[in-house]
């Protein structure tokens, strides 16, 4: 799968970070590590999931959420 990050307006290709659909939701797979040293430096990035195109990972107050078009998920994390 090909995986890409956004940060700071910079796309880089990013394989360490896993992310699928699941659902009405969307899970980590791989990469739990690498995403949270990368959301240190911001508050949100985004990931190009294959099949389903750009979404955003945010940082709230109660861990990440994950979404696209304003449709907000948590991003499960187990």
């Amino acid at each position: 799968m090909d995986k890409f990050l956004h940060f700071s307006g910079i796309d880089i290709v990013n394989p360490d970070i896993v992310i699928v659909r699941d659902g009405d939701a969307y899970r980590l797979l791989h990469g739990h590590l690498r995403l949270a040293n990368v959301m240190r430096a911001t508050d949100e990035i985004e990931v190009e999931v294959k099949g389903e195109g750009p979404v955003k990972i945010r940082k709230t107050g109660n861990g990440y959420t994950a979404g696209t078009d304003g449709r907000r998920v948590p991003l499960c994390r187990d």
